[in-house]
């Protein structure tokens, strides 16, 4: 019993703390236009001053921005002082909504070993601009410029239906005949044509991302990073995007790039990691190209 009682004491007294981290930190987020247009862009800053002994992390393109859609987001490098850190970033999100006033808030999470705590800015409003005011009414008869007594003339028309149905039939016989002798290697090489474009998006995607000057290393691997999973979600039909890096190596073993994805992992959630990732870059680009192969194979002979 008394061991029970310590372990609720300590139990409530580690929320405490982690409420206490919370509140230790205000994040700040705000729309920097006053107003927006259906299907436009705009910018929303959000920002954070927090002791430096914490580790913060900001959205990414995988959380839900309802009712908005995130289009891309700005980071800025953290700035530090003896006591604070001082992280900022501007989402770029689209709405598609009609409603005249629309919000959000985002929330920053505060790093708690393998948990976190979301603490959320205040929200903040945007107007959306109107771009037809008013519905015209619809136009009188009486005053549409018609032309009275005008006479009626019938176009004579015939259609062979005979010939029709006739070559219909012979449409559908050729159809189900070329399916049934070739259907197998059409859909085949359709399929084949599909993942190759696929690919080939997807390395000029990687390759101009990797290669991008203005943007921070952090943003960089996290944009990266999701490119790279929603690929492979895609060419070998597992849940990706739905993990984390720890579940894809413990549940897919994928073979030399366990390094290179906690690489890319520490880099977008330690605010201090800064280092040299080409190296991982490559590594799981060839990884792509390697599982990209394999799957053609499977297509060409399965």
């Amino acid at each position: 019993m008394f061991k029970g009682i310590i372990s609720s004491l300590v139990l409530v007294l580690f929320f405490v703390a982690m409420n206490a981290q919370g509140q230790q930190i205000e994040p700040r987020g705000q729309f920097l236009s006053d107003s927006i247009k259906i299907g436009v862009p705009v910018a929303y800053s959000l920002a954070v001053k927090y002791p430096k002994e914490l580790d913060i992390i900001f959205p990414d393109s995988l959380y839900n921005y309802a009712p908005f859609e995130f289009d891309k987001k700005r980071y800025f490098p953290t700035r530090s002082d003896s006591v604070y850190s001082y992280d900022s970033a501007v989402y770029y999100i689209t709405s598609f909504e009609v409603d005249s006033i629309q919000h959000i808030s985002l929330p920053v999470y505060v790093l708690h070993g393998r948990d976190s705590t979301a603490v959320y800015a205040s929200s903040d409003t945007v107007v959306l601009q109107q771009l037809v005011t008013e519905i015209p009414d619809s136009v009188a008869v009486e005053a549409m410029p018609l032309k009275e007594n005008t006479t009626y003339k019938r176009v004579a028309f015939q259609f062979n239906y005979p010939y029709f149905i006739i070559g219909a039939i012979i449409l559908v016989i050729i159809a189900v005949l070329v399916f049934i002798f070739f259907g197998n290697k059409i859909r085949r090489y359709f399929f084949l044509r599909r993942m190759e474009k696929s690919h080939r998006k997807f390395i000029e995607t990687y390759d101009a991302i990797a290669l991008a000057k203005d943007q921070s290393v952090k943003l960089q691997a996290e944009k990266l990073l999701v490119v790279w999973k929603k690929y492979h979600e895609q060419l070998e039909a597992r849940p990706y995007t739905k993990l984390t890096t720890k579940e894809i190596i413990r549940f897919y073993q994928p073979e030399g790039i366990e390094t290179s994805l906690k690489a890319l992992d520490r880099t977008i959630y330690s605010p201090k990691a800064n280092g040299e990732l080409m190296g991982d870059y490559t590594a799981l680009k060839k990884y792509s190209q390697k599982r990209y192969e394999e799957k053609v194979e499977e297509v060409k002979h399965g």
